[in-house]
């Protein structure tokens, strides 16, 4: 039984092998592996080269992704399980048929680890994994108040001219000659007068207010593109060499081994037309496609449209129509 002895807590139904084992601040420190009686190791460091031996009294949660343990990642080695279990003082060793301390390790045999007291380990069948991670961008969008339009009224003077037609009388007086005949009246005795009215139209100006337009308002929405722009990271696999070492499905070797003869062959095509740091993102980028096992036994027709838009995604100030030449001659140089 795996038990955390501070808290009583059997872990033995959810651990497993391959799981990621994090530390008391979320940060992966390697991966777990077999068990050994009360303890599991775990390979950690670059590509799994450094081994530890973490007690299950340590572990503080298992997930069905990664087991958590109260310890720092930085101070692995002062917690003392970078020493085997037997090489711990006060470690009790469990014996079983066979007389093998390490008979409590799940599925290890007699046979398989007759050959470690001498403190050697045998190398393992199992594929080591070393996961490369790079950031994205992501765009988060959120409704802010920009202005405010408000529509009142208000009264404005102003001068205005209306022509408008009117009538008056006007006196006429008509003389015409007549006939000379005598007049019983005399002169002086007869003091008629006529009177005449005269008329004429006067302008009254009346005022009524009138609706001459209509103000309507509302909203309607306008979508355009906004460029985001920001620099961020990824992780790129370097291997090393040593010896006689040989690697397989490296995609030709490291960048650094390669770059040489692809800067050679710019030089002789293209080297009159610019700098050399200008175009080696694009050939380093195709020497890295090439190792990337979804775009294994393809053809350049067939992942172009593919590396189109990953590269567009990456790198975002340079067009793809300039990087393609490079991208494709590093491709097709199997």
């Amino acid at each position: 039984m795996f038990e955390n002895t501070s808290t009583g807590r059997d872990w033995s139904g959810r651990y497993r092998e391959g799981l990621d084992v994090m530390d008391q601040n979320g940060e992966k420190i390697g991966k777990a592996g077999e068990t050994l009686g009360s303890y599991f190791n775990m390979d950690a460091g670059f590509l799994g080269m450094k081994e530890y031996y973490v007690p299950f009294s340590a572990v503080t949660d298992v997930t069905d992704d990664a087991v958590f343990v109260n310890a720092d990642k930085d101070r692995l080695s002062e917690m003392g399980w970078d020493q085997r279990p037997d090489e711990r003082e006060g470690y009790s060793r469990e014996t079983a048929a066979g007389g093998s301390e390490f008979a409590g390790r799940t599925g290890a045999s007699t046979t398989e680890y007759a050959g470690q007291a001498g403190g050697a380990r045998m190398s393992s069948d199992r594929d080591e994994t070393l996961e490369l991670r790079e950031e994205e961008l992501r765009a988060r969008k959120q409704q802010v108040e920009t202005g405010n339009v408000q529509i009142g009224k208000e009264v404005v003077e102003e001068q205005r001219t209306l022509e408008v037609p009117v009538t008056r009388e006007e006196v006429t007086i008509d003389r015409r000659p007549v006939d000379r005949q005598p007049s019983d009246t005399p002169i002086g005795s007869d003091t008629e007068t006529i009177r005449v009215p005269v008329r004429e139209e006067r302008v009254e100006v009346e005022k009524t207010p009138v609706v001459y337009e209509e103000v309507g308002v509302g909203k309607r929405q306008v979508t355009e593109t906004q460029q985001v722009t920001d620099t961020v990271r990824r992780e790129e696999a370097r291997i090393g060499q040593t010896g006689d070492a040989n690697v397989s499905g490296a995609a030709g070797g490291t960048w650094e081994s390669a770059m040489p003869r692809y800067r050679q062959q710019w030089q002789q095509r293209y080297g009159s037309s610019g700098r050399w740091e200008e175009y080696e993102p694009s050939y380093r980028y195709g020497h890295e496609l090439r190792s990337r096992p979804e775009y294994s036994g393809r053809s350049w027709t067939d992942v172009e449209s593919d590396a189109r838009s990953d590269w567009e995604r990456r790198n975002p100030n340079t067009p793809w129509d300039r990087a393609r030449d490079a991208v494709r001659e590093t491709w097709e140089d199997r």
